[in-house]
């Protein structure tokens, strides 16, 4: 199986358990991605998207439907609905908008401080905790076509946290599924339902 089908598989399973558990969850995906907004985010990057965010996103497109975006200087910041933080830390899946704002915002932020190793043009956001700076970006820039996940925060450049997109998302579904498991993101977390969604404890 590659990458690219084990990111379906994995995803599959979380859709699936959001769905038949945290409705309110569920509701906040969003369709699949079009042609259009993947070529706008490929555009943006400057680069074929991996086969396995394109993989995810034609599953569904972030996490984002019931959010609202409220105008920043230089372009737009995402406003998360409680029901779109599905993932252990509180992190929203970034749809394919989302992806090309904070991926454009954290560019400029480098080339104002003058330090290109702060964000690289190959780090793709995929996961953020909106209200700061943390989350997970896929790193599309490595000579042997792996895209290892890196984790980034306030106090450090990004690094890396998983092999890949599969191992990370099949963390998650083992811990929804199955209540155990030792994904790097589920690590000391354990889902229950609130109100209809996924709350991480």
């Amino acid at each position: 199986m590659s990458h690219a089908d084990g990111v379906r598989y994995e995803w599959a399973r979380i859709v699936r358990w959001l769905v038949e558990n945290a409705p309110a969850s569920a509701q906040a995906l969003n369709p699949p991605a079009t042609d259009a907004d993947l070529q706008r985010l490929s555009d943006h990057l400057g680069f074929g998207l991996p086969e396995v965010l394109e993989t995810w996103l034609r599953q569904n497109n972030g996490s984002t439907a019931k959010d609202s975006r409220t105008a920043v200087p230089g372009g737009f910041r995402l406003v998360p609905h409680a029901d779109s933080r599905i993932f252990p830390g509180g992190e929203v899946f970034l749809d394919c908008q989302s992806i090309i704002d904070r991926h454009g915002n954290h560019l400029r932020i480098a080339d104002h401080i003058g330090d290109e190793d702060w964000w690289q043009p190959s780090w793709i956001p995929v996961l953020a905790e909106v209200d700061a700076h943390y989350g997970l970006v896929l790193d599309a820039g490595q000579r042997d076509g792996s895209v290892p996940v890196l984790a980034y925060r306030e106090t450090d450049y990004p690094k890396r946290y998983a092999a890949s997109l599969e191992e990370l998302l099949a963390g998650v579904a083992d811990m929804l599924e199955h209540g155990r498991g030792d994904g790097v993101l589920t690590r000391g977390r354990y889902p229950f339902v609130q109100d209809g969604r996924v709350v991480w404890d």
